[in-house]
């Protein structure tokens, strides 16, 4: 649903541009992360509807940091996507083993994205 908030979280500065780019132009609202604790103070701060979370941070696996994230800031009703351009069979299994909500391929066009961030945003709570 357009004007929902939307988290991303990814180390690399171009992903951030061109994710975020895609999702205002289609109306939602988006903040970024470069780090996992810039994250902490989106979520505090911005009050995400869902978070997109890379896999491959520094510091920590984002299919680790999901179960984190979702006990510590108590996110039980925020979708979060794991993101990555891993396999994609790989992926969605990390994804399903993590708790994840679903997962996007950083190979897939924006328009998956938007696809895949729309599913997760209009599904009854």
């Amino acid at each position: 649903m357009a004007g929902e908030r939307i988290a991303i979280v990814d180390d690399s500065e171009i992903v951030l541009a061109m994710a975020s780019t895609a999702l205002e132009s289609a109306g939602y609202t988006v903040r970024t992360a470069a780090r996992w604790e810039e994250l902490d103070r989106v979520i505090v701060e911005f009050s995400p509807g869902l978070i997109i979370m890379d896999i491959n941070m520094p510091e920590i696996l984002g299919d680790d940091a999901l179960a984190f994230f979702k006990e510590a800031r108590q996110l039980d009703d925020v979708p979060i996507l794991l993101f990555s351009d891993i396999d994609v069979q790989e992926l969605e299994q990390r994804a399903r083993a993590a708790g994840a909500d679903g997962f996007v391929s950083k190979s897939w066009s924006m328009e998956r994205l938007l696809e895949e961030v729309g599913k997760h945003l209009t599904r009854p709570v």
